[in-house]
């Protein structure tokens, strides 16, 4: 399913980044030098992002759909917000998948001031970054306050969404633990609760049709 199956390639993805590779570097080429001394991983680990996105794509479609039966345009704002944030995830991760070549530079320090130019730039920025943070935060926090006034999954989902958004967006995922513990929960009753919401009417059917 789009929500499991998304949240556990992002999951690994941001749990796999924290945990097998050093922190983040203050150079590019500090930086392409860990890429290219963590062997397989780090080009796995951004694939397993990467792959995560359609996943996730069709997991907010059907959390939209879902709050969309009570609240139709706060649904489609939903969507519109996070597609347009997974626009930039998809932008970005290509960006980090350009960095397994560069790190097979020669020429690290040349390469690594190259990579310095490139993410400083505001296009890029403007291009992916923006689009996001601003995408998919505030689609998230429609998509949460949605979901809790119309009570369309139970509560508790609703409010470890929020968690999750508060812990990786508002505080940078700071903290010995990572944030996308929670969303992969939420993810998990979510898609329990899309299965029994949409599971009623077809019994309910068959019942009526006797």
């Amino acid at each position: 399913m789009g929500l499991v199956g998304g949240a556990l390639l992002n999951g690994a993805e941001s749990i796999g980044m924290r945990l097998l590779l050093p922190a983040q570097p203050a150079t590019g080429a500090e930086k392409l030098q860990a890429i290219a001394d963590s062997g397989v991983t780090y080009p796995v680990l951004v694939m397993l992002g990467t792959l995560a996105i359609p996943f996730m794509c069709i997991g907010f479609l059907a959390l939209a759909h879902l709050l969309g039966q009570r609240a139709p345009r706060t649904g489609r704002l939903a969507v519109a917000l996070l597609f347009t944030g997974m626009f930039g995830f998809f932008g970005m991760h290509v960006m980090s998948l350009v960095q397994v070549p560069l790190s097979q530079s020669t020429d690290l320090v040349r390469a690594g001031a190259l990579l310095d130019g490139v993410e400083a730039h505001p296009l890029l920025g403007l291009t992916f970054l923006a689009p996001f943070l601003v995408g998919t935060a505030l689609g998230l926090l429609v998509l949460i306050v949605g979901l809790l006034l119309t009570r369309s999954v139970p509560r508790w989902i609703a409010l470890t969404m929020l968690v999750f958004l508060v812990v990786d967006f508002g505080l940078r995922n700071a903290g010995p633990v990572d944030a996308h513990w929670l969303w992969i929960a939420a993810c998990i009753g979510a898609a329990r609760s899309i299965l029994v919401t949409f599971a009623r009417p077809s019994v309910v059917n068959g019942r009526t049709g006797q």
